[in-house]
């Protein structure tokens, strides 16, 4: 792994497990172990690191949930969009869950560091796009629509699970989501 990766890593762990308000450069260098002019050499400021390691939280989230949805037949549009959120599901109950880092960044220093936005509307209109797709795979006859609403309901239940991981009752929610899909496609 080289220097860059080793930042970016230290730097994910943190900005995850914390904020990036409360975590700065010294800090990132000290727990990555490496010498600060090697950090600036890399990132020469803060929002840069930031904007760095969103671009590689968003490439990171991508290939889960594609690897996830490639476990699906191929044609099942429906079981798609069903693993997307059966996903969030899992990423909720993993150990170092503490939210969505592209929320967080929206929140603490996109106004700071408006660079930071990027990645945030990068995966969001990956993830709308993805739904999309598969709802118009399904024949729905306002795809994007849905897509938006269903994007939705995954952010309102990251933030649910940000504050308590059992509330989020996924056959619940996956039921609602299933009747609003079957209701659209009555509508064709």
């Amino acid at each position: 792994m080289s220097k860059k990766d080793d930042i970016i890593n230290t730097a994910l762990h943190l900005f995850n497990s914390y904020s990036y308000n409360s975590i700065g450069i010294d800090r990132i260098i000290s727990e990555s172990g490496v010498a600060k002019m090697t950090f600036y050499k890399y990132f020469p400021s803060k929002a840069k690191l930031i904007e760095e390691c969103l671009h590689r939280r968003n490439m990171n989230l991508q290939e889960s949930l594609d690897a996830a949805i490639a476990k699906c037949d191929y044609n099942d549009y429906l079981a798609h969009v069903k693993t997307i959120f059966f996903w969030y599901q899992a990423w909720f109950h993993m150990e170092d869950f503490n939210g969505c880092m592209f929320q967080k960044a929206v929140e603490e220093v996109s106004k700071i560091y408006p660079s930071t936005m990027q990645p945030a509307i990068e995966y969001k209109e990956w993830l709308l796009e993805r739904i999309r797709f598969a709802l118009e795979q399904l024949a729905i006859k306002q795809p994007l629509q849905l897509a938006v609403l269903l994007t939705s309901i995954l952010d309102g239940m990251t933030i649910q699970a940000q504050i308590d991981k059992n509330s989020v009752n996924i056959e619940e929610y996956w039921k609602r989501v299933y009747q609003l899909i079957q209701l659209e496609l009555m509508a064709v």
